[in-house]
């Protein structure tokens, strides 16, 4: 008899735990990418908020999409779990670099902007295996 190796993306804690990672790495990439843009194309600081805010949409967004992808059902309340760990993330990561957590307006503009990507990710086309 076969054995069969679960997915995983059949654990809830661990494919929110990697959306959210995999959230971390889009939210950086394009922090740079926007950084370099401001620096190169913009040389002016005043739509640094803006940049930053949609660094944060990006973010969440991609983190609800690949999760609601890959489960393939609940794209709003996952999408919405995975924003809000990568609000968790951030967080955590403000605390340990500046000694201060972020604004709680950020978790908001994160569990909508995940629960946007967790529903265009579960009404994706399934990818057609080889």
């Amino acid at each position: 008899m076969r054995r069969h190796r679960q997915s995983l993306w059949t654990s809830f804690p661990l494919s929110i735990t990697v959306s959210a990672l995999s959230g971390i790495m889009i939210l950086i990439t394009a922090s740079f990418a926007m950084a370099g843009i401001t620096f190169f194309l913009l040389r002016e600081m005043i739509f640094v908020r803006y940049i930053a805010v949609l660094d944060l949409c990006l973010g969440g967004f991609f983190s609800g999409w690949i999760c609601g992808k890959f489960r393939r059902r609940h794209g709003l309340k996952e999408g919405l779990s995975c924003g809000i760990a990568l609000y968790v993330l951030i967080s955590a990561l403000s605390l340990l670099i500046s000694g201060h957590f972020t604004s709680p307006g950020k978790i908001i503009l994160l569990a909508l902007s995940g629960a946007a990507g967790g529903i265009c990710g579960v009404n994706t086309k399934r990818t057609s295996s080889i």
